[in-house]
């Protein structure tokens, strides 16, 4: 309103007051995410994983959607046990993810088998044509 009542009646003012409008009127479609890197700014701890951030997040994103304070969410029974439980759903996730690096390594292994496989039988594939070779040489040089 300020800049309109300046502005918008004075006709020297007209290529100002276009600039100004669209300055005024540029999208402020960023400020959500860049208000989520302040909060994550916040949740951050030395040595944390993704997963752990991720995890952070959701629980603050859930009761900032519930309209609630921090002090204020109610502690249900299910609640507590899912925090009783929580060391032995850590070890099998960590666990499940010993297997998987395991099936990785051993996958990678197997590559390199393969292809070192394919290199030796490459290589004897060329000493037999360098001696088939060798021996269709002397065999036409007999029939001359």
């Amino acid at each position: 309103m300020f800049y309109a009542e300046l502005l918008a009646g004075n006709e020297n003012m007209q290529d100002l007051w276009k600039v100004v409008k669209m300055v005024l009127t540029l999208s402020h479609g960023n400020a959500s995410v860049e208000g989520g890197f302040s909060i994550n700014k916040e949740l951050l701890i030395d040595n944390m994983t993704e997963d752990t951030i991720v995890s952070q997040r959701v629980v603050f994103d859930a009761i900032r959607s519930a309209n609630m304070a921090v002090n204020k969410v109610e502690v249900t029974s299910k609640m507590i046990a899912s925090v009783k439980q929580a060391h032995a759903k850590y070890k099998m996730a960590l666990q499940a993810k010993q297997v998987q690096q395991s099936e990785e390594q051993k996958a990678a292994r197997e590559a390199r088998k393969r292809k070192s496989d394919i290199e030796s039988l490459q290589q004897q594939k060329k000493l037999k044509m360098d001696e088939a070779k060798a021996v269709t040489a002397e065999i036409d040089k007999k029939n001359c």
